[in-house]
């Protein structure tokens, strides 16, 4: 029974994120509770600025569906690329202090940084390039080779 309401939940909600209806949503269920108070029915100020929000909630959902359909609502999203965090020295840990199998590479010293947005992956920068490291059971894989510019 759980999981049929999730979904039909879910479904609704679906559908309204494909139309933009969830100011509309926001506007009926506001309506609603004013209306089992009794507030519109006794203000009459009320219920005409109940009107104006749904319709203007509307007008924003045609455009908005229209701007998508259209394709003019096309973002392109910037991405700051990888954010790094310094790994701290006094922390022990085996995967930060492993070294990783060079390929023919110029060995140098690099610097580790743990990735921010996942904590599994480390980054070895070197001088000309940045190595990108999975920690899995206190072992780093290799997972790619960045080379700087």
């Amino acid at each position: 029974m759980k999981f049929l309401i999730k979904t039909v939940f879910e479904f609704i909600y679906k559908v309204l994120s494909v139309f933009n209806l969830q100011p509309t949503l926001a506007v009926v269920l506001v309506g609603t509770l004013l209306y089992l108070t009794g507030v519109m029915n006794a203000n009459a100020t009320v219920k005409f600025i109940f009107q104006i929000a749904l319709i203007l909630s509307l007008v924003y959902a045609l455009i908005e569906t229209l701007k998508n359909l259209l394709g003019f609502n096309k973002k392109v999203k910037k991405s700051k690329g990888v954010e790094m965090l310094a790994v701290e020295s006094g922390k022990s840990n085996n995967a930060q202090t492993q070294q990783p199998q060079q390929e023919n590479i110029s060995v140098d010293k690099p610097t580790y940084f743990r990735v921010k947005q996942n904590p599994n992956l480390i980054m070895a920068e070197y001088s000309n390039r940045y190595e990108l490291f999975k920690v899995d059971n206190g072992n780093l894989i290799k997972i790619r080779t960045d080379y700087k510019r």
